[in-house]
């Protein structure tokens, strides 16, 4: 389910900013013309900054789920 991002939160620029619990949204750009949309919302599980993935416990599915940083953008919500 995507929805408009809202403008708030903290945009993460590098994967050593996150720790373990952080609650963060993955923000995809869909147009110049287009707000970003959220692509999944989690709280942080596990960082890998050398591949650029950070793994998240969904909060809508509740499964694990892998974020690519170079399709999206990482913003701290909480």
């Amino acid at each position: 389910m995507l929805k408009e991002a809202k403008a708030r939160g903290t945009r993460i620029r590098s994967l050593e900013q996150l720790h373990r619990g952080d609650e963060i949204e993955a923000r995809l750009k869909v147009g110049p013309n287009y707000d970003d949309v959220v692509i999944r919302r989690g709280s942080v599980q596990e960082t890998a900054p050398g591949i650029g993935v950070v793994w998240i416990l969904d909060r809508v599915s509740g499964l694990r789920k892998a974020i690519n940083t170079d399709e999206c953008s990482l913003w701290r919500v909480a």
